[in-house]
């Protein structure tokens, strides 16, 4: 089994290069330097050159705050690299798992999300991962998507790290309380990953399977 790995350099994608995975199984990792994933030409030829099993994409534009003002990035990251891995896994028969998040949804629902609920993305950065997962399930039949939130792991700037570094400095922490959300560590996301290849769960189209980890609201 041969796991291309796009966004290598970021929280899920390190881990994943690092995971245990099983014995004759090769991780093929890329950084933003190794393929930017909003060329569409460049994504065509490399995954046709390594031909792998089965292609993961955790490389995204993941500044919340930052996309309101840098749309155009924010939705070539989100958006144009999905569509185009889409396409060029679908020339070559290759499934996809795309990374997806919880900003998909309003938090307007008073409990814990469901895969099948109703997405309602109010910012650029959660517009632009929904259009990305739109991109995926138009072009590609066999696709999982996976929404997280609140990710965190040893590497990177995450919410958990934060506040094990201020808990350290201050005597007091002050936060924000008006929301509400799972950290998920990056770890836990490989579970899915590696058991969605052979998985069943049809949600709106045949070959799609959506996992919603962390139960975000």
């Amino acid at each position: 089994m041969k796991v291309m790995v796009l966004g290598a350099g970021g929280q899920v994608g390190r881990a994943l290069v690092r995971y245990c995975w099983p014995a004759g199984w090769q991780v093929i990792p890329f950084d933003r330097a190794g393929l930017d994933i909003t060329q569409a030409e460049s994504v065509r030829a490399t995954v046709a050159r390594e031909r792998p099993d089965i292609v993961i994409n955790a490389a995204a534009y993941t500044s919340v705050d930052r996309a309101e003002s840098d749309r155009e990035a924010a939705w070539a990251g989100n958006h144009t690299g999905p569509a185009n891995l889409a396409a060029a896994c679908r020339l070559t028969g290759i499934p996809l798992i795309q990374i997806s998040t919880d900003y998909v949804f309003d938090g307007s629902k008073p409990g814990p999300y469901l895969e099948d609920d109703l997405v309602n993305p109010l910012g650029v950065y959660g517009a632009s991962k929904e259009a990305g997962d739109q991109a995926v399930r138009k072009a590609l039949s066999e696709h999982v998507i996976l929404r997280t939130a609140w990710v965190y792991s040893a590497h990177g700037h995450n919410f958990v790290k934060t506040m094990l570094r201020l808990a350290g400095e201050r005597p007091v922490l002050r936060v924000v309380a008006d929301q509400i959300g799972s950290p998920t560590s990056a770890t836990d996301l490989l579970g899915p990953s590696r058991r969605s290849r052979s998985a069943s769960l049809p949600v709106s189209q045949p070959g799609e399977l959506i996992i919603l980890l962390g139960r975000a609201r």
